[in-house]
């Protein structure tokens, strides 16, 4: 599967994928949010970014029927 557009993309064969969107204004959006980009095998994630965390860096994240299981942060900006 395929999905690309300004906001961002998503690219996945099987259980591998690679997504990645790009920060938003608050200007034009009710909150600021970063830009991200991720490596997904399964429920793992390898995850450059802010996506579920307070701040941005690396971070491994796992999760399990959607919602996040653990996360380990491997840099932190």
């Amino acid at each position: 599967m395929i999905s690309i557009d300004s906001g961002g993309g998503f690219v996945s064969i099987g259980d591998f994928s690679i997504s990645w969107g790009n920060s938003e204004d608050p200007f034009f959006a009710d909150e600021r949010l970063e830009g991200y980009f991720a490596i997904n095998l399964g429920a793992t994630s390898l995850e450059l970014g802010a996506i579920d965390h307070e701040r941005p860096g690396v971070y491994i994240t796992k999760y399990k029927d959607g919602d996040v299981l653990s996360i380990t942060p491997l840099l932190q900006f």
